[in-house]
C-alpha cells in the first residue's frame, strides 16, 4: 500500500523489524545526493530521484556527516574523512549503519607525500613534491607532517562488491600525488597495506571484479594498472591499453567490462560517446558502444571525489542513455545533460526546481547492507 519509493524509504528507516518486512530492491532506485552543510548539528541531507512517474526529493538527518568530507560513494556506502578526529568511516545513508576504516598511520601519510625508499635498509627517505629529500624520522617531527590532514592524504576510496560486514570487502584508497595506493579488508585489517604501481600517480580507482581494481593515472591518459589484492601478495600489473579517443572521461564497470563516457571533437562540433574494453583480455582494446540495451549510465560530476554511479535499469530514466548534471555558465544554472549513446549526441534539459542551483554531490545506488 506504500505509494512511492519515498514512502518506502521512510518506512524502512523506522527500525530493523520494519526494514526486514519490506523487499528492498523492489522499491529503491538510484538517488542523487545533494550537497550538505557539514557544520550543521543534524546534517540534513536531501536526496533526489526520478521514479513513480515523476521527480521527488526527501531529506534525512545524518549527524554522522557533521564535520566530515566525502571521499567517495561506492556500493551504496559513503566514504567519509574526519580531519579533527583523524578517522575514516563508511556510512550507509539509508540505514545509518557505520563501519570504521583504519586510520592513516605514518607509513600511509609518508606515502602520500611521494615515493618512499629505504636508505641502507635502515632509514626511510621521502621525496617531497618540491624535489627535496627528507628522512622519515625528521618528517615526523616537522610541522608539515603534524598538520597534514587526512583529507590531504586520501584522494578517493572505492569498495569491492562484498558487504563490509562479510570479511571479504576490500577498500582501496588512492593517495594524493602518489604512485602508491592503500588497501584493507574492511572490518578485518587494523591497518592499511600499501602497493606501488608503475604510474606517476594514481588519480582514480575503479572496482572491476572480486579483488581486482583498476588504477588509472588520470582521466585522459592510457596508463592503467590491474591491481589484485587477493592472496598473500598483492600485485599491480600494467595494462597494455591504448587510450580511448575521447576526453572529459567518466569510468565505470558494467557487466565485467570497463566503460568510459567522454567527448570526441570533430572540427567545431563535439560528440558524447561511450566506449568499452575487456581489460582482462590478452590484448585489450576499446570498442564503441552504441547499444547499452535497457541500461542508463549515471555520471557523477566530481568523479574523483564522488566516484561513479554505474549503470541501472529503472523507470523514470531514458534507456540507452547517460545522465550527467551539468552547469550551464550562460544560464548560470544546473541542467541535465542527457547523452544519446546510439547517436553520440546530447541535449540539455532543465532540472527540477527542487535541485535547481544546488548542484549535486554524487549518485548513490542504495543497498540494504547493515
Amino acid at each position: 500500500m506504500l505509494p512511492s519509493r519515498r514512502h518506502a524509504l521512510q518506512f524502512r528507516s523506522i527500525c530493523p523489524a520494519w526494514r526486514a518486512v519490506l523487499p528492498f530492491a523492489r522499491y529503491i532506485g538510484p538517488l542523487l545526493m545533494l550537497p550538505y552543510n557539514r557544520d550543521s548539528p543534524d546534517c540534513p541531507v536531501t536526496f533526489y530521484t526520478v521514479a513513480d512517474g515523476g521527480e521527488t526529493t526527501f531529506t534525512r538527518n545524518l549527524p554522522w556527516l557533521r564535520g566530515k568530507a566525502m571521499l567517495g560513494s561506492s556500493r551504496g556506502w559513503l566514504a567519509l574523512v574526519d580531519d579533527e578526529a583523524a578517522s575514516l568511516t563508511l556510512l550507509n545513508p539509508l540505514t545509518d549503519t557505520t563501519v570504521e576504516l583504519p586510520p592513516a598511520a605514518e607509513h600511509v601519510v609518508a606515502a602520500s607525500f611521494s615515493q618512499a625508499t629505504m636508505l641502507d635498509g635502515i632509514q626511510t627517505v621521502i621525496l617531497l613534491a618540491d624535489g627535496n629529500v627528507i628522512k622519515l624520522d625528521e618528517l615526523k617531527k616537522s610541522t608539515m607532517f603534524r598538520e597534514k590532514k587526512m583529507s590531504a592524504v586520501f584522494r578517493q576510496i572505492v569498495l569491492s562488491s562484498s558487504s563490509p560486514g562479510s570479511g571479504d570487502c576490500v577498500a582501496m584508497a588512492a593517495l594524493h600525488g602518489s604512485s602508491t595506493f592503500a588497501f584493507c579488508r574492511v572490518g578485518v585489517d587494523v591497518a592499511w597495506s600499501l602497493l606501488d604501481t608503475d604510474l606517476d600517480c594514481v588519480a582514480l580507482l575503479v572496482h572491476l571484479h572480486g579483488s581486482r581494481f583498476l588504477a588509472i593515472h588520470d582521466e585522459c591518459s592510457g596508463m592503467f594498472n590491474i591491481c589484485d589484492v587477493a592472496g598473500a601478495a598483492a600485485t599491480a600489473t600494467p595494462v597494455p591499453l591504448s587510450p580511448a579517443p575521447i576526453y572529459r572521461r567518466h569510468y565505470m564497470e558494467v557487466n565485467g567490462e570497463l566503460y568510459v563516457v567522454g567527448t570526441m571533437f570533430q572540427g567545431s562540433t563535439y560528440l558524447r560517446q561511450v566506449y568499452k574494453s575487456n581489460v582482462f583480455a590478452a590484448t585489450p582494446s576499446w570498442t564503441r558502444v552504441e547499444n547499452a540495451g535497457d541500461l542508463t549510465l549515471l555520471l557523477s560530476s566530481n568523479i574523483t571525489a564522488a566516484g561513479y554511479a554505474g549503470a541501472v535499469s529503472v523507470s523514470g530514466f531514458k534507456r540507452n542513455a547517460a545522465y550527467c548534471l551539468a552547469f550551464s555558465s550562460d544560464r548560470d544554472q544546473f541542467e541535465w545533460e542527457i547523452i544519446d549513446i546510439a547517436r553520440g549526441t546530447s541535449e540539455l534539459q532543465p532540472c527540477s526546481k527542487k535541485i535547481l542551483g544546488s548542484g549535486a554531490l554524487c549518485w548513490i545506488q542504495p543497498n540494504c547492507w547493515t
